[in-house]
């Protein structure tokens, strides 16, 4: 596992900082500068709003945004596809001092999930808090959000690792992405964010894991599993999403930071508890990555796959990228 803890600067008074991160598993190394450069304009979208005292949730809903439009990303306009060759994608984004969130789940005909969540976590009044399929984009159209077809959102990458995974009628489990040595990609996307007056919000975005059965539903919609945000920290987790539901990774991550454990010992304890309790029918424990971001704007992050995509930066220091 591997395990990192640099975000604010011991001593320093905190104010704004941001984690992201674009995806834990075996990355290529020709698809390291790709995933490196996303991150990177992420970043600055985030940095820019928490620079100009803009919120929490602000920011992670525009470095979220900024990965679902730039198609390196398994979200948006680089998902994968599923088992029929379309798009389908998930997003859920929550703010950590109301407890809000929005979420939507199999969305076709949206480039920008993030931005529906955000609209379903400001509108709500905790009737509907996660819209599946046509309910969502019904809703999308009726505040103006321009809906796309589905061919738009697939991308040459993707629709020809489709021809060959089908051809090849390769085996499938939504865990394989993870495991290493596997050419079957996983680039969810997420965010963690502090703006100055302390408040937290999390977000995660994803187009699913490649041939999936249509309308599977990962972690990345649901509160507690793939995103939490409360007043004591802000999680977002990348990963085999029925394992990471089944941990509830991202609540529990957020409750042990809460409870006062340092957000380095949290992920690793979550991360060993998730292995050895989930494994996928070839028996092999569930693998992923979170970050985390605490009330003083002290952050982890931690992966047990080969890879972690991520980015971060803190007021008064420089922000960073790596693969």
């Amino acid at each position: 596992m591997v395990l990192s803890e640099a975000v604010s600067k011991p001593g320093k008074k905190a104010g704004a900082a941001v984690l992201l991160h674009g995806g834990a598993w075996d990355i290529p190394e020709d698809r390291h500068a790709d995933h490196l450069d996303g991150l990177r304009e992420a970043l600055a979208h985030a940095r820019d709003i928490l620079e100009k005292d803009g919120g929490a949730v602000d920011a992670a809903a525009a470095a979220v945004s900024s990965m679902e439009s730039n198609g390196t990303f398994d979200a948006g306009r680089g998902g994968v596809l599923n088992l029929e060759g379309e798009v389908e994608l998930d997003c859920g984004i929550m703010c950590g001092r109301s407890l809000d969130y929005g979420a939507v789940v199999g969305v076709r005909k949206i480039l920008n999930p993030v931005r529906l969540a955000r609209l379903i976590l400001e509108k709500s009044d905790g009737s509907a808090r996660i819209l599946a399929c046509e309910g969502a984009e019904r809703i999308a159209e009726e505040y103006g959000f321009p809906l796309v077809e589905n061919s738009e959102l697939v991308c040459e990458r993707e629709r020809l690792r489709y021809e060959e995974l089908r051809e090849r009628k390769a085996a499938y489990h939504t865990s394989h992405p993870f495991l290493g040595s596997c050419e079957l990609p996983q680039g969810t996307v997420g965010c963690v964010a502090r703006d100055r007056s302390g408040a937290l919000a999390a977000a995660t975005s994803t187009g699913g894991t490649p041939l999936r059965p249509p309308g599977r539903v990962g972690d990345s919609a649901l509160p507690g599993a793939g995103y939490y945000a409360s007043t004591a920290a802000a999680c977002s987790v990348t990963g085999w999403g029925e394992a990471i539901t089944a941990s509830l990774l991202a609540g529990r991550s957020v409750d042990g930071v809460g409870g006062g454990g340092a957000p380095a010992d949290v992920l690793r304890e979550v991360l060993e508890r998730m292995r050895t309790s989930v494994r996928n029918p070839d028996g092999k424990g569930a693998t992923g990555g979170l970050i985390i971001l605490d009330r003083e704007g002290s952050g982890a992050w931690a992966f047990s796959t080969p890879h972690m995509a991520r980015a971060g930066w803190a007021e008064g220091a420089e922000g960073w990228a790596a693969v």
